[in-house]
């Protein structure tokens, strides 16, 4: 019962907050004009944006806008708990460490749905109303590729949101927070060349957030390599990859949490 309080509180302090409404806003109007660009081109050139070959924009187009967002949302509202002491406040009140993390890990995955959701839904509807029904579809691929591929594209999304949940429970400052957040991609980047100049291509597509790329990547899905990849993973071995670091991410996290003061 007092885990669903923790989400409950979590859903409360989520939708009564200026900021996450402005995070919000702010990443629809980013995805309406991502989703929008192809879109407005293929009616104006008088080609074709509609279904089925439109669901790989919409599954992974906007998907890093989402993936950002999703992890600066992270950052900013666990961050502020501990600015605010409303963590500590928590725990006084009588919901334990372990229940109070837990809610910030559940409220992880809620965030990505609601935000990976709503670009799919504003996609979808872009996309529907360019669709003919007398179309041929020029390339169609089987439903578990884009099963599979909003599957990974959600735990992307998680993955690099469960890395702003470490990086905010140790920093505890919403600014600093953030900022760590978006400017370790730059550091991934450069050591990902960098194990590529010395063709340690493997190791580079370990990296944390070379994995959180490679989820969002539809090309990624397909059982042949392309050429337009650095490196192409074989579907599981991404997933397993995901989920390591996922997991990695969140127990590292709680350790941190649990062992010091609030």
């Amino acid at each position: 019962m007092r885990i669903y309080k923790a989400l409950w509180l979590e859903w409360f302090k989520l939708r009564k907050r200026l900021a996450t409404w402005g995070v919000y806003i702010g990443f629809l109007t980013l995805t309406m004009f991502v989703l929008g660009v192809p879109f407005y081109s293929a009616r104006h050139r008088g080609a074709y944006w509609g279904f089925p070959e439109a669901w790989e924009d919409i599954l992974t187009l906007g998907a890093p806008i989402a993936s950002i967002f999703g992890a600066v949302l992270v950052a900013l509202t666990v961050s502020s708990e501990f600015e605010w002491r409303t963590c500590r406040q928590n725990v006084i009140d009588g919901l334990s460490k372990d229940e109070w993390f837990l809610g910030k890990l559940l409220s992880v995955p809620g965030i990505c749905v609601a935000l990976y959701g709503t670009q799919i839904i504003l996609g979808a509807v872009l996309a529907f109303l360019d669709t003919h029904p007398a179309h041929k579809a020029a390339v169609s691929y089987p439903l578990s590729t884009y099963v599979m591929t909003g599957a990974g594209a959600l735990l992307g999304m998680s993955c690099y949101s469960l890395m702003a949940l470490l990086i905010s429970i140790g920093v505890r400052s919403a600014g600093p927070a953030i900022g760590l957040t978006l400017i370790y991609q730059v550091f991934d980047y450069i050591a990902a060349r960098t194990l590529r100049g010395f063709e340690l291509d493997g190791i580079a597509a370990l990296l944390p957030f070379q994995v959180n790329i490679a989820l969002l990547e539809f090309k990624q899905y397909l059982p042949q390599p392309s050429r337009a990849l650095d490196y192409h993973w074989s579907t599981p071995n991404l997933l397993l990859a995901g989920i390591i670091w996922a997991a990695a991410f969140a127990a590292t996290a709680r350790w941190l949490y649990l062992r010091r003061d609030l």
